[in-house]
């Protein structure tokens, strides 16, 4: 059964809804739906972004944690063993989890459906452009310039060009 993970529309929380199907927030109570799948994905379904990647369902807080323990181990007992045998555990966990296709604009986690075996890995250049879009669209970063230069821009260039007395700078040493 396909499901899709996301920050609830209110409160950002997350929310698991099955698609076509309704889920209420349990911080908020917001109620939360998803459209219809046939359980193709071909654009994300909480915010219609077409740019999803996958990426393996691994709980890295787990991983981490299989990996401190097997190391607080090994310094008690002073042997690789319980180092060695933590990183084995860590490596079949990972390898026998499946996927999950992750949108990059909201970071909806989508799983069980059959198409997340043929998406892309992770492009970190997408993520970048997708991590400044959403800070832009909270208001963090002030919005982007438009592509026709002011008189208030090309006065500051001329400015640059210039000395603070209003002389040409050259590069002459």
């Amino acid at each position: 059964m396909s499901s899709v993970v996301f920050g609830c529309r209110e409160c950002g929380k997350g929310v698991e809804v099955t698609p076509g199907e309704q889920a209420q927030c349990p911080v908020c109570l917001t109620h939360n739906d998803l459209p219809a799948s046939d359980g193709t994905l071909n654009a994300c379904l909480a915010c219609s972004c077409d740019e999803i990647y996958r990426h393996r369902d691994f709980n890295q807080k787990l991983g981490l944690a299989l990996i401190g323990i097997g190391a607080i181990a090994w310094f008690v007992w002073t042997t690789f063993w319980p180092l060695a045998i933590a990183a084995v555990l860590d490596v079949v966990l990972y390898f026998t989890l499946p996927d999950v296709g992750i949108c990059y604009r909201c970071k909806a986690h989508h799983r069980g459906f059959s198409a997340i075996t043929s998406l892309p890995g992770f492009d970190l250049e997408r993520h970048e452009h997708y991590k400044h879009v959403r800070a832009r669209e909270e208001g963090q970063l002030p919005p982007r310039p438009e592509k026709g230069a002011s008189d208030a821009d090309t006065k500051t260039d001329q400015d640059n060009a210039s000395g603070a007395d209003g002389t040409e700078k050259t590069n002459d040493t």
